[in-house]
């Protein structure tokens, strides 16, 4: 069964939520896509220019966070 999962950005004091999200079959999947979309966001040139540490936060529709991706 699809779950829906967020990928948040953030660099410690600033967070910008994923409001959209994405459904996938499970948490791998979940992973996946976050590995996918920090890697389109870098050949796109959108993280250029960031200043500081921003990572991605996985997390579920209960805003568990799964996982942290350092950007």
């Amino acid at each position: 069964m699809a779950q829906r999962f967020y990928f948040d950005l953030t660099d410690g004091n600033t967070i910008i939520r994923d409001e959209e999200g994405v459904e996938v079959d499970d948490a791998q999947g979940a992973l996946e896509q976050a590995e996918a979309a920090v890697q389109e966001m870098r050949a796109d040139g959108e993280l250029v220019g960031l200043k500081g540490s921003w990572k991605l936060l996985v997390r579920t529709s209960t805003d568990t966070v799964l996982s942290i991706i350092s950007i």
